[in-house]
């Protein structure tokens, strides 16, 4: 076992580059804002959501889906949102909260979030033969679960969204 200084220098090295982490995002953005404009602009602002459009319904769902993934008792709900290798991982982590969720009131099966910043991290639009066009989202988050209101966190976590891409209309779905 780590001793209590051993635990609060780990913390202290992680947060740095958490840190350090978002910092490198910061600078990225305006490169990636750039290309996304880019990627607007050939395939139609009307087909292709505007870049903080993204950002923000990005942050609903991974918000949405870490709560539900920590409070929901069936997460069958949420199958048509993955992709069929990915699917059987998401059950796999629901069911790895079972435990906390008989542990603890349901109403405190819930995160607390202090805090979310989106940042885009990767862009592939439809090139043929491809018919789907991908946008990567990187989350910064600081947040802790109800029923440990000490127990602060500092996470990072990629989501890659697809969508079908219809010559017509663009991005079907996020």
């Amino acid at each position: 076992p780590l001793s209590a200084q051993q635990v609060t220098m780990y913390n202290a090295i992680f947060r740095v580059g958490w840190e350090a982490r978002q910092v490198a995002e910061v600078v990225k953005a305006p490169l990636w804002k750039g290309l996304w404009s880019t990627v607007r602009g050939k395939y139609g602002h009307d087909k292709v959501p505007a870049h903080d459009e993204f950002l923000m319904s990005s942050t609903s769902v991974y918000k949405y889906l870490q709560s539900e993934l920590l409070g929901a008792d069936n997460l069958n709900h949420l199958e048509d949102l993955f992709t069929e290798d990915l699917w059987p991982i998401i059950r796999e982590t629901g069911s790895a909260y079972e435990k906390v969720r008989r542990m603890h009131d349901p109403d405190d099966c819930q995160i607390v979030w202090t805090s979310t910043r989106a940042f885009v991290c990767s862009l592939g639009p439809p090139e043929p033969p491809r018919n789907k066009f991908y946008a990567g989202a990187r989350f910064f988050s600081v947040m802790n679960m109800k029923y440990e209101p000490d127990n602060v966190r500092h996470v990072i976590d990629d989501i890659l969204f697809e969508s079908e891409w219809d010559e017509d209309k663009g991005v079907k779905q996020w």
